[in-house]
């Protein structure tokens, strides 16, 4: 039986910090996120940032502490003093399932299995159940692609279509549903590969979709596919950065990139780094803070 899930918090000066902090502990925890604190929290003005991760388990602080540590050290900054206490013991799947309403995002109407709406007339539905992967939809960025892949395909029908960290594999799921064409999908993350996959079959859209364990394009299905007409990657700022060049790679003449995952304000640093690879903004959708870009060669 799995330990108690432990959360652990870090307030830190700065974004920079939280995100090499977060870097440090990554692979070794179950999960991490970074926020900016409101004015006045945390235990000091220049406290801004906090970065909180979850552990199987009381952290073990004989490998983690002194990652942290030479983290903080590179950054310059003090040594955070961690705040560790375990969850209550909750069913959160569950839990997401009670406040996970369906929502619409232009034709397409993404639900859980066990809500009982009809999907209203002339939309693509999508079943995406609340488990262990990102992506059930709720969040903008995911809703920001949806609504932007709805806008692509009143225009064009893409042949060769990529969801690169696919999560849950709505966004491969509403094109495949809506162009009953392949579409190739690939996570760094093997569980959200397993999932995207069970996802693909609860649809009916498995002969469509065979999501593949990869970082990046580094993985023999994905190589195949390419040149590609539309490539959707709705990630984080910093990933699709260090992917800019592997993409444009592997764009065809004429196709389509959306980018999504991004904070509004990290807008400009993201659209520098495939200016570099020869594209450009052709639009953008911003949600709740969030932005979805949509580039082209």
């Amino acid at each position: 039986m799995a330990s108690q899930v432990w959360k652990t918090e870090l307030h830190l000066p700065d974004e920079a910090s939280a995100e090499a902090l977060g870097a440090a502990v990554d692979g070794f925890v179950l999960g991490q996120a970074t926020f900016e604190l409101p004015d006045g929290s945390g235990p000091g003005a220049a406290k801004r940032w906090s970065l909180e991760f979850y552990t199987d388990g009381m952290p073990d602080w004989g490998v983690l502490g002194p990652r942290l540590a030479l983290a903080a050290v590179e950054c310059g900054i003090a040594e955070p003093e961690p705040r560790a206490a375990p969850l209550p013991e909750v069913d959160w799947v569950a839990e997401n399932q009670k406040s996970f309403a369906p929502i619409r995002a232009g034709r397409f109407y993404v639900h859980q299995e066990f809500s009982t709406e009809r999907p209203p007339p002339g939309t693509i539905e999508l079943v995406v159940n609340a488990g262990t992967a990102f992506g059930t939809g709720t969040h903008a960025t995911t809703r920001g692609c949806l609504l932007m892949l709805d806008a692509i395909l009143k225009r064009r029908r893409p042949a060769r279509a990529l969801d690169l960290g696919c999560g849950t594999a709505i966004l491969a799921m509403g094109l495949a549903a809506a162009t009953r064409r392949p579409v190739a999908a690939g996570d760094i993350d093997a569980e959200a590969v397993r999932v995207a996959a069970e996802n693909a079959r609860l649809n009916r859209l498995h002969p469509y979709l065979r999501p593949v364990t990869a970082a990046g394009l580094e993985h023999p299905q994905l190589k195949r596919g390419a040149p590609y007409d539309l490539i959707v990657a709705n990630i984080l700022a910093r990933p699709l950065m260090r992917l800019a060049p592997s993409i444009a790679q592997a764009l065809g003449r004429g196709g389509l990139v959306v980018l999504s995952g991004l904070l509004v304000e990290q807008e400009a640093m993201a659209l520098s780094a495939y200016r570099a690879q020869g594209l450009s903004i052709r639009g953008r959708r911003r949600l709740d803070g969030w932005s979805t870009l949509l580039l082209a060669r």
